[in-house]
């Protein structure tokens, strides 16, 4: 296949998909228009921070797959690839250690105000009185949005750190989830504004929706504590900026973020953000994952997602249906021979009837073995049409499933 890498991926991780038999091709500039332009023989295409528009998408005839490298996929229009049938594939976790190290590195630096300590000992300023006001961080209360892969690793950084941990009652997660928080002696709060009015450190760690953009907005804002400390290490639509500027001037809040709104694209600019002229900031430059140790893992994963995708599995699929669709279930067992399914699926379209989802099975056995082909439709058979599937030469059975 070819494959096309609009961002730098680790060259170990390269070689190994090119030791396969794939035509690695490393993008040379990142400029959407390019993008478009360079995608005509592309099957494959693996993104980090580059956007992938619908123009993007329908410049690509030959493509089936687009891998984020990383969590989020907000940056692809997973609408468009959906209506093309294009898999997305996120490579989620493998960067949850690095940011969850940035995060703690925030606070650290916020608490001790060690980039202004540097800052005066660079202009040769000595002030052991100025910089010895510190609050430090055991006892402290920390809220964490977001308990995802990043948000557990920032929580387990925090409690080692002697922090007490506060999350969002959202009802049932997975158990594995559930057992860390546990483990983590998280506390759980009803509503937004009860974690917020006793969180010292609030830090985000949400994708971006549409439920989620701007969460952190005046409202936000006035129910954090006074002197309260902010970390984003997410997405930067997650905050109003205008807003976050104005509330570190009336309440003292103090600010530490590594992404933000309208940062550049490009990897080197000229850009100034209001947040960065406020006395209680810490910033830096979208770098949370950006650490030799995530950057492997993450090419590691964009390798196991090729390989899943031409097994015919993708893993992390975020465009594909994980519920059951359609009106019923037929289970259609059969012997496994060519063209059974074909006369199935030829029969079930001319009863007027659409598949929406399909699996078929192979049983195994010594000698000639049969299969089950469980087939998701969008209306229930009548009776003709399930006895003309039966009539099907090597059809076995068929059998109508609980309607949804």
């Amino acid at each position: 296949m070819e494959l096309y890498f609009a961002d730098p991926i680790e060259a170990e991780q390269i070689e190994t998909l090119r030791s396969r038999g794939h035509r690695c091709v490393i993008a040379t500039s990142a400029a959407e228009g390019d993008l478009a332009e360079e995608l005509t023989n592309a099957e494959v295409l693996i993104v980090r921070s580059t956007a992938v528009t619908r123009q993007t998408i329908e410049a690509a005839p030959r493509l089936g797959l687009i891998i984020r490298a990383g969590a989020g996929t907000d940056t692809i229009d997973v609408d468009a690839a959906s209506e093309y049938g294009v898999y997305v594939c996120n490579v989620p976790g493998q960067n949850a250690v690095a940011v969850a190290e940035l995060t703690l590195g925030l606070i650290l630096s916020i608490d001790r105000r060690i980039p202004d300590s540097t800052g005066d000992l660079q202009d040769a300023v000595w002030d052991k009185a100025k910089y010895s006001n510190a609050r430090g961080l055991k006892g402290r209360n920390i809220g964490i949005l977001g308990f995802g892969n990043i948000g557990l690793e920032v929580a387990r950084r925090a409690q080692s750190f002697g922090l007490v941990i506060h999350g969002l009652d959202r009802g049932a997660r997975e158990p594995e989830t559930e057992a860390a928080m546990t483990e983590l002696g998280v506390s759980l709060h009803q509503t937004l504004d009860d974690l917020l009015v006793i969180s010292d450190i609030v830090s985000l760690h949400l994708p971006l929706t549409d439920q989620t953009k701007r969460l952190v907005d005046r409202a936000f804002l006035d129910h954090m504590k006074p002197g309260a400390m902010l970390i984003n290490t997410s997405r930067g639509a997650l905050v109003d900026e205008e807003a976050l500027v104005e509330a570190m001037r009336t309440k003292d809040l103090r600010v530490g973020l590594d992404v933000y709104d309208a940062e550049p694209t490009e990897g080197t600019a000229t850009w100034a953000s209001p947040l960065s002229e406020m006395d209680r900031f810490v910033g830096t430059h979208h770098i949370g994952a950006s650490t030799d140790q995530a950057r492997g893992a993450i090419a590691q994963g964009v390798v196991s997602t090729i390989s899943g995708y031409e097994a015919g599995l993708p893993p992390n699929c975020v465009n594909i249906a994980h519920h059951p669709l359609g009106e019923c279930a037929i289970a259609v067992r059969h012997r496994d021979e060519v063209g059974v399914l074909a006369a199935v699926l030829s029969g079930l379209r001319t009863a007027g009837i659409n598949v929406q989802q399909m699996r078929n099975e192979i049983f195994e056995g010594a000698g000639p073995t049969a299969a089950v082909a469980t087939i998701r439709v969008s209306q229930s058979p009548d009776h003709a049409t399930i006895q003309a599937l039966k009539d099907i030469p090597s059809v076995i059975k068929v059998d109508v499933l609980a309607s949804l």
